[in-house]
């Protein structure tokens, strides 16, 4: 681990146009709690800020508008806050000059919840309006043909393939696999009433694990479909469902006495240990680059030894958390959507690092930015490099923007009001 740095942070006043060097110390105490979206870990490169980027060019999008870059293509949807309005319009650009390309029309009465990628095609899911399943639609990025449809959830696995969820009442539903290429069922496999849990890698899901209410625990291959072995725990109390069964790195977390939830290791489900929770709802665990933290609504997290179950460390400060390579950011309420952020060493939740304000955008397009308001109604854009460390100034675009993304020879951001601008920049 990487010993204490000076990183930089915003001056006194919360809009300085760059930020000042401060040296490297734990951030106070929350003072209220707000949503943590973030994902990002850096420190400022560079001084002054570059000069404002030439007028860009405008895409027609609603308020809310769900887009995403592919290589030459940006594709915009019209979104889930379009529901009632006719959101059911999927178009293709060209970029950088926006020119449209294609358009993708939705059946009457479905819109769209989602943009994302498999195979190298463009997967739209959509919702119908009232009752129904999720709808996957697969269209080829250049041209918007429809390739293939797929009822269901769609889960990307670690080596490219995809899975499709359709849970239903009474453990009815079903988990799928299909064949990217063609969308052809390769095999389905029954989900119990607690629905799937997955053991992942740093790609995506490896295994499927599925628990009963009467406790048979099934593990198997993502790809194949095949069983990799199956065992037993302890059934749900009242035998309709567990309050807990999450996959928390190689343990399979299910309620154990009342007020505990015990761990099985995922390769024997050989008991690990046992941990009391908070009756109160809202608690979950997440996976702390190699410890399992314990979060809740109110804030503040306990870390736990994965091996043992022992208390690690416990911090009230943090109102988020997200593993990132081998380190953890932690977030602290900033400015509106913009947290005060750190480096933490995950095995002694050790602050090693001050990383200033930031609201993180740019996840779905596979290219993390960080966004911070600047005096002059105007909004510095950095590109977050997680492994070095660092941010490098991307751009400084005039007005507020509510997501961004970027295509190497282009920044697209969506303005709060709805449409998207396009600029021309160079890498």
């Amino acid at each position: 681990m990487s010993p204490a740095i000076e990183l930089g942070e915003m001056r006194h006043g919360e809009e300085a146009d760059e930020p000042a060097p401060a040296p490297a110390r734990p951030p106070g105490r929350v003072a209220r709690v707000v949503a943590v979206g973030c994902l990002a870990l850096l420190t400022l490169a560079g001084a002054a800020p570059p000069a404002r980027p030439p007028a860009g060019i405008r895409v027609a999008a609603p308020q809310g508008a769900v887009f995403l870059v592919l290589a030459d293509r940006l594709v915009v949807a019209d979104g889930p806050g379009t529901v009632g309005r006719g959101g059911r319009v999927v178009t293709g650009h060209r970029l950088p000059g926006g020119e449209p390309v294609w358009r993708f029309t939705l059946p009457a009465g479905d819109h769209v919840l989602g943009l994302g990628t498999v195979a190298g095609g463009l997967l739209v899911t959509s919702s119908p309006a009232g009752a129904g399943d999720t709808l996957s639609t697969l269209l080829d990025p250049v041209t918007g043909v429809v390739r293939w449809r797929q009822s269901g959830y769609p889960v990307s696995t670690a080596s490219g393939g995809v899975l499709f969820e359709t849970p239903r009442a009474a453990g009815t539903g079903t988990v799928l696999a299909v064949d990217p290429a063609s969308g052809a069922v390769r095999w389905s496999l029954p989900l119990p009433s607690n629905g799937v849990a997955y053991r992942t890698d740093d790609r995506g899901p490896t295994q499927i694990v599925l628990v009963t209410p009467d406790g048979r625990v099934e593990v198997h291959d993502a790809d194949s479909g095949a069983l990799v072995h199956a065992g037993r725990v302890p059934p749900a109390a009242d035998r309709v469902s567990y309050r807990f069964t999450q996959v928390v790195a190689d343990l399979l977390l299910v309620d154990g006495a009342p007020g505990t939830v015990t761990a099985y290791g995922l390769d024997r489900l050989d008991r690990r240990w046992n941990v009391p929770v908070e009756p109160r709802a809202g608690v979950w665990f997440v996976e702390c680059a190699g410890m399992v933290c314990i979060r809740d609504q109110v804030g503040g997290v306990r870390a736990l030894d994965p091996a043992t179950g022992r208390p690690g460390w416990v911090d009230d400060r943090w109102i988020g958390m997200a593993p990132v390579g081998g380190r953890l950011l932690g977030a602290q309420a900033g400015v509106g959507l913009e947290l005060e952020l750190s480096v933490l060493d995950p095995a002694t939740g050790r602050a090693l690092a001050r990383l200033g304000r930031w609201r993180t955008v740019g996840v779905e397009s596979g290219q993390l930015l960080g966004l911070r308001r600047l005096t002059g109604d105007r909004t510095l854009v950095g590109t977050l490099d997680v492994a070095a460390g660092e941010a490098r100034v991307r751009a400084v675009l005039p007005g507020s923007w509510d997501e961004c993304a970027d295509s190497g020879t282009a920044l697209v951001c969506l303005h709060p009001s709805g449409g998207l601008v396009i600029w021309r920049t160079d890498r």
